[in-house]
Parts: C-alpha cells; structure tokens; sequence
C-alpha cells in the first residue's frame, strides 16, 4: 500500500504531456495588407476562414515595434480601432477560436527609446530592440501585457513569439547578464562564448541562457492561467534544429512542454525547396513527445520564400498530417485568402475526422 501510495504522489507531480489542442486547422491574421484594415474586411475575411474551414485563429495582438492591436494601457495603439476585439466577436459568432500572437521579447525602437537597460546587448556592446529575459522588469512588462489581454478579451488562449535571444547575433552581454553569469558559473560570458562548441564554457553558457528564457515562459504561462483560467497556451518555435550547436536563440521548448507550461506548440514548417518541408515536420514530431500536440506552421508567403498555388498548400498540408503532425497553422490567413477556395474540401474533410 506505501508503495502504491508513493507512485500515486510521484505521477501527480509529474505534468501530463497530454496538452489540449484548439482545433487542427488554423491560421494566422497579420492585420492588413488590403484584407483587413478595416472592421468590414476584418469580418468578410474571418467568415472566409469559416467557410473554408479552418478552426482557430491567431489574430496579432502586439507587434515586433511594440505597438499594440488593440486597445492597450501600456502599448500604443497601432490604429484607429480595436482590431482584436473586431476579430474575437465575428470569430466566435462563426465558431472559430481566437488566440492572440503576442510578439514576447522583440518590441523593438520604442523599448530602445524608453527602457534601453532592459534591451539585449551583442558582443560588440551594442543594444538591439529585444528584452532581455533576464531582467525582473522587462519580464514584468511583458507579462502585465499578456494580462491585460487574458483579462479584457474573451479570448480561447494566447499564442507566444519571439520568446528567444535575438536571432541575428550572439546575446545578451549586458553588464547584468555578464555579472549574473560569472557568479553562477565563475565564467566570463564572452570568453564562453568564444569557447569551441560544445566544450563546457560553451555548454554552461547556452544553458545559462536556456535558463532565462525558460523562467520567462514560466512567469507568462502562470500569468495568462491566473488573469483566465482556462485559457491555452501556445508557442510558435524555430523547431527542433535549434538545440543544434550552430543556434544561439535558446528556445528550449522540450522544456516548456515537459514542465507544462504550454498546451500546445506549432513549430515552423517554412520551407520551399523539395524535401525541405517533409524533414522539418518529421523532425519536429520527433522533437515533441507523443500525445502532445504538435501544429505545423505552414508559410504560404514569408521572408524566407512562398508557395505559389493551392496545390503547393495542399501538399505541404498532407505532408504535415502524413508526417504525424496534429495540425497545421497558415501564415497568414490573408496569404492563404487567394486559395480558400480550393483547400476547402481538404480542410472541412481534415476538420471532419478528427484522429
């Protein structure tokens, strides 16, 4: 009996892995682009994504210049109207979900022009338009943001971006994370930097910065759970080719998934050459357990290339389900607009029998 009531503990404090999954087709809405700047085209696109059959949206609530989608009292406001809150009420009269995109760590000139100590710092000294996960004060902003969301908006959940080091150098080498890493490590940040990849310099470095993001993920998914129980959450991540010794962001979302901090997760599936696609899906469901799940994040049109047709979007969308994946999440639904049409039947078929 003692031995069975120990398991019984040692299970319940394990999270389940189980997750919770919003639908299995969804989209992004970027706001914009002649398909949705006003509250009518906002409307006519989300009963589009209806009829289409897509089943949850990811409406952008902040963007990567810190500028807020609706309406904020920490943010300012991106227009002249609550885009969001136009979003939400046409989507939930047609049944979709709604988790808004909150762009975490990148909140670009307008942090570097307010609180430039909180900003990540390269190696070279110079402060970019990302917060600095290891300071107490951006991570407060940043989760009284997602608060403010969770607690004005009926919304189905919040979905995180950016929740990583900048992508587009080594980072964060402000006097703060240099001071907090030598006393936890006796190590000076740059010279582990520097270190050859994969010696222990390097290893405690990484996972020094690992830990940082980390316990940001932590206080945001705490937070959002607090202002709205209930609600999802969920990150687009880089996938599994991060954890790879050439990768510096420290998106450690195996992590994020085993501590429970997140519902579900949809890496990026963006790829354009052949076989590309198929490998990141594969990887990325090998990379995340079984039974949690796992969106693939297909990029009809972003700064790394585009699909061209409805045929490339339906064969990357089979791909996904072939490979294992849960789901799959277009970016965006105004990219994916010109072939609604035709991806119809595949979508309401996919949203029809569920697995």
């Amino acid at each position: 009996m003692a031995k069975l009531l120990l398991l019984i503990i040692l299970m319940a404090a394990i999270p389940a892995l189980a997750g919770k999954s919003p639908g299995r087709i969804g989209a992004y809405v970027n706001f914009g682009g002649g398909h949705s700047d006003t509250p009518e085209e906002i409307k006519a696109l989300v009963d589009e994504a209806a009829d289409a059959g897509i089943q949850f949206l990811l409406p952008m609530a902040t963007t990567t210049s810190g500028m807020a989608m609706y309406d904020s009292k920490i943010l300012p406001h991106a227009g002249d109207f609550d885009r969001l809150k136009v979003l939400i009420d046409a989507a939930h009269a047609r049944g979709l979900k709604v988790h808004p995109w909150v762009e975490v760590n990148a909140q670009g000139l307008s942090m570097l022009e307010t609180h430039p100590d909180w900003c990540q710092v390269n190696s070279e000294g110079k402060r970019v338009g990302y917060l600095d996960p290891s300071a107490p004060e951006a991570r407060q902003r940043v989760t009284s943001i997602l608060r403010e969301i969770a607690e004005n908006y009926d919304i189905d959940g919040i979905s995180l971006d950016y929740c990583r080091y900048s992508g587009g150098g080594r980072y964060c080498f402000c006097d703060r994370c240099k001071a907090a890493f030598e006393e936890a490590t006796g190590l000076d940040a740059l010279e582990a930097d520097k270190a050859e990849k994969g010696s222990n310099a390097w290893r405690k470095w990484r996972a020094w910065r690992f830990g940082q993001i980390n316990g940001e993920v932590e206080e945001i998914a705490k937070a959002v759970r607090e202002a709205r129980p209930g609600a999802q959450v969920s990150s687009y991540v880089w996938g599994a080719h991060t954890y790879g010794a050439s990768y510096q962001v420290c998106q450690d979302f195996k992590t994020w998934i085993k501590r429970g901090w997140l519902d579900w997760i949809n890496p990026s599936g963006y790829a354009y050459k052949p076989g590309e696609f198929r490998k990141k899906a594969a990887d990325n469901r090998k990379a995340v357990p079984q039974g949690f799940p796992m969106f693939v994040t297909i990029g009809v049109t972003t700064s790394h290339g585009r699909l061209n047709s409805s045929d490339e979007v339906k064969a990357q969308v089979k791909d996904a389900f072939d490979l294992g994946a849960d789901g799959v999440v277009f970016f965006t639904l105004e990219y994916t607009k010109p072939f609604l049409k035709d991806l119809s039947p595949l979508l309401h078929d996919i949203g029809a029998n569920p697995r």
